[in-house]
């Protein structure tokens, strides 16, 4: 029962944010300064324009546009982009992936490493893993991304020429297209000599990209195991003989995995903040260098949808991540009950 009303409350929210981000947006653009149609046009004629926002509904009551817009938001009929003049749907698809990609690999790397350095350095054998432990949790969360990006472009493309500088594919060969994640595709095509090339391109970026997760890691393991409650269980596991791997990779890490899941949930968000700025640095052809040119152009349907459909796949990876944590907490399951 109190896991339906729980479920309940979180769709609720989610529900909640999504009428507000809507409102939020919709003011937003409309307080915007030029007209996007007369943009667009080469010969902005009064009447032209007049007949264009006729068409596109822009002379509706305020109200009135606001509904038309949650109508066709919640339908999937999100119109055309005003300056490639393709839907906007297909062109936030075709993107999406590319960051889905580009963010779940960061996360993944982040956690590869971030988790061990945490672990190693609670145990308290070296001083020097503490330090790395330290510096992993302040580069992560202070140093800006665009920094990190340029580092490693000119160390992995420009001084060891391994990595490729930019983009996500080489056009020389035939882009294989199944889900749109080229990893998972060329899988799927049997094209695995292209398996390399596409991972070449993708590590620099979600290097730059995991320093943020691991951090993240570092920060939530490393306090969380140095209370007294975690180091006195540690102590009494070791005297009942188990190894070292299998006190802190097991025992001890199932300790920290709520708390881990929730806050990388939780900063889903701002991972998709470092994704813009990372797709930027790499020209990487994802959702963020696609909503700034919707910006800077006024292109106001992809603004529109594009930016709503993102806080709206926050909120539910933030509820997802915070259901999962409270499955694996037998704690918060009591509560529940």
């Amino acid at each position: 029962m109190g896991f339906l009303i729980n479920s309940l409350r979180k769709i609720g929210v989610i529900f909640g944010v999504f009428l507000g981000g809507s409102l939020v947006l919709f003011t937003m653009i409309r307080l915007l300064e030029g007209d996007p149609v007369s943009l667009r046009l080469k010969n902005p004629d009064p009447e032209l324009v007049a007949l264009e926002r006729d068409r596109l509904g822009l002379d509706d009551p305020l109200p009135v546009q606001y509904l038309n817009y949650l109508g066709r938001f919640v339908t999937g009929d999100w119109g055309r982009s005003l300056i490639t003049q393709r839907p906007v749907a297909e062109d936030i698809a075709s993107r999406l992936t590319a960051t889905l990609e580009l963010t779940l690999a960061a996360m993944a790397l982040g956690a590869l490493y971030g988790i061990p350095v945490a672990l190693l350095a609670s145990s308290g054998k070296s001083w020097w893993l503490r330090k790395v432990s330290h510096g992993l949790g302040v580069i992560g969360v202070v140093i800006p991304i665009f920094w990190l990006g340029f580092i490693l472009i000119v160390t992995g493309s420009l001084w060891l020429q391994v990595f490729p500088t930019e983009g996500r594919f080489d056009f020389t060969y035939d882009k294989p297209h199944v889900t749109g994640f080229l990893l998972l595709d060329v899988v799927l095509t049997g094209r695995l000599e292209l398996f390399g090339l596409v991972l070449r391109h993708l590590f620099l970026p979600a290097l730059c990209l995991s320093f943020y997760p691991a951090a993240v890691a570092v920060n939530v393991i490393h306090p969380r195991l140095q209370g007294p409650l975690v180091r006195n269980l540690a102590v009494s596991l070791k005297a009942r003989g188990l190894s070292p791997v299998r006190l802190w990779g097991k025992h001890l890490l199932k300790l920290t995995s709520p708390p881990l899941i929730t806050a990388l949930g939780t900063n889903f968000g701002a991972l998709l903040g470092g994704a813009v700025l990372t797709e930027t640095v790499f020209s990487w052809p994802g959702m963020g260098s696609y909503l700034i040119d919707a910006i800077l152009e006024k292109d106001l349907f992809v603004i529109e949808n594009g930016f709503l459909f993102v806080i709206v796949m926050v909120f539910t990876a933030v509820s997802l991540t915070d259901s999962l944590a409270h499955r694996m907490d037998p704690t918060l399951r009591k509560d529940e009950r």
